[in-house]
């Protein structure tokens, strides 16, 4: 009983906006694992509350990337509305070449992220850097339905969930462990619509 204490006394004291930050950015990649266009209004709320707590902890290159995840968000809706009215949306896929430019993007991104934050009191900045910048990366992968963004996110999410571990936030940790089956999920669920079409 005292344990059973312990563990609801520790769930309670995530608070509510920890708790509603899990709740949006789950719904928000379940919904894009379906290729449901409320994704991206769930995920304008998750990332607005995550915006919060990584100003709060002080990993200013990952809030600085939930204000470009509101962005995508609007961008992310008006594209797959533009598809639903054209056409149906088509998953697509891009050979390893054409994967380059994004490679490379996201690994300026990392170094100059990396040494702007170190300016300042950030912490992990290069670590911080990678995620955000491939995060950008990926989103934008999603956003054009190309079926390699759930490998860049996979990546993604178990470094976060490292970060977060690191900065004593264990219930975002397990948001981004979640995140990570669900890129899984969302490979095999937009692989399977591929080849469905």
């Amino acid at each position: 009983m005292i344990l059973l204490d312990e563990l609801i006394d520790s769930i309670v004291s995530y608070g509510a906006l920890q708790w509603s930050a899990v709740f949006f950015n789950v719904a928000y990649v379940i919904l894009a694992a379906r290729q449901n266009i409320w994704c991206w209004f769930f995920g304008a709320i998750g990332v607005t509350l995550l915006f919060f707590i990584c100003i709060d902890i002080h990993l200013y290159s990952d809030a600085s990337l939930q204000v470009f995840y509101f962005g995508m968000s609007i961008y992310g809706w008006l594209q797959w509305r533009k598809q639903d009215n054209d056409q149906a949306r088509a998953i697509c896929s891009k050979a390893f070449r054409r994967h380059l430019p994004y490679l490379a993007a996201g690994l300026l991104g990392t170094i100059l992220l990396g040494l702007f934050w170190s300016l300042f009191d950030a912490v992990l900045p290069y670590v911080d850097a990678f995620t955000t910048s491939f995060s950008i990366v990926a989103t934008f992968l999603v956003a054009r339905m190309v079926i390699e963004n759930w490998w860049y996110w996979i990546v993604i999410d178990l470094v976060c969930f490292f970060v977060y571990l690191d900065r004593g936030l264990p219930l975002i940790a397990i948001l981004f462990l979640i995140y990570t089956v669900l890129a899984v999920y969302g490979l095999l669920s937009w692989r399977k619509a591929q080849i469905a079409a």
